[in-house]
């Protein structure tokens, strides 16, 4: 790419990661990942087939995490405008937002917070966000994008044990901590002109990560639009439109989502569920929460598309 800008070098690396994304059903890569990068086979730990597990790109970190993540004050964040979609974070009086443009093309943020050392994971083919703790078993490691998907879901891995972690499930599926748990740090999905007019003292992922991407590109806006998913899923549902966004509760046993549209219009909103009554609000900064009126126990959702929601929860209830 000798004698491109730096906004066509963009541009070449968007469309060659949409690309291989298209097409990695559709053909073999010389390097397995899976094999020849972490060592797995059959005989290996695990929670899932691994022929579940298809691989996005060529190798591993192809899409690069950023591990040393530089911030800006709300004036500053002139890259970003009021309409755009950001991952936020309040925590322990800390407040943080990631352009999600900028994550499109890195998906992982290794950092630390209010002391606490933590990854916020975006999956932009799931429009997941999740946010974990990176300290295991007293051990702190980073996480690194590892080339395979599962269900279409972001997989990534510790560089510490190279287990393989399930994104929605935040969970060990291959490697030595398979079944392992990631302690969640709740991660609001808002536009940045509602976040920073209720956190003013936020600071924003700066632009400058190291890399020359042109992060004005809404790499995914097509695919978003699109009922076609990159790769087969477990389980699917035609109850709404597949990429209509949901945010998914895990009640004891028991899962609900509600449509992102219906708390649109309706918030808060009341909704009886199991014999008990829930009230749902969406906060001023844009957070949602359920909260059960009997217990006063409040949850925190994930969000995400409906498919992928229903691919890990197919039992779930859909209140649209």
């Amino acid at each position: 790419m000798i004698g491109l800008t730096s906004c066509a070098r963009s541009f070449v690396v968007i469309l060659m990661l949409v690309l291989a994304l298209s097409a990695a059903a559709q053909r073999t890569f010389s390097t397995d990942i899976l094999k020849d990068i972490f060592g797995f086979d059959d005989e290996s730990v695990k929670s899932v087939v691994l022929d579940d597990l298809r691989q996005g790109c060529s190798r591993r970190d192809c899409i690069p995490s950023i591990d040393n993540p530089k911030y800006v004050t709300v004036a500053e964040a002139t890259h970003v405008d009021d309409d755009d979609v950001v991952l936020a974070l309040s925590l322990k009086g800390y407040h943080r937002a990631w352009p999600a443009r900028i994550l499109d093309q890195h998906e992982i943020v290794n950092d630390v917070i209010a002391g606490m050392p933590i990854a916020i994971t975006w999956c932009p083919l799931c429009g997941s966000a999740v946010g974990v703790v990176r300290e295991i078993d007293g051990q702190i490691t980073e996480f690194g994008v590892s080339g395979l998907l599962y269900n279409n879901d972001l997989v990534f891995y510790d560089r510490k044990t190279e287990t393989l972690w399930d994104q929605i499930e935040a969970k060990g599926i291959v490697g030595p901590l398979t079944d392992t748990r990631l302690e969640l740090v709740p991660v609001t999905m808002t536009r940045w002109k509602r976040w920073k007019a209720a956190h003013p003292d936020t600071l924003v992922l700066s632009a400058d990560t190291g890399f020359d991407f042109d992060y004005s590109r809404d790499a995914y806006g097509k695919y978003r639009d699109e009922e076609r998913l990159m790769f087969p899923v477990a389980n699917s549902s035609d109850a709404i439109h597949p990429k209509s966004v949901v945010f998914g509760f895990e009640l004891g046993s028991r899962q609900i989502a509600f449509a992102e549209a219906l708390l649109l219009q309706s918030s808060p909103l009341e909704h009886e569920f199991q014999g008990q009554t829930y009230d749902v609000a969406r906060a001023g900064d844009g957070a949602i929460t359920l909260a059960n009126r009997e217990s006063g126990e409040v949850y925190s959702p994930l969000r995400l598309y409906w498919f992928a929601w229903y691919t890990f929860h197919p039992e779930t209830e859909l209140v649209r």
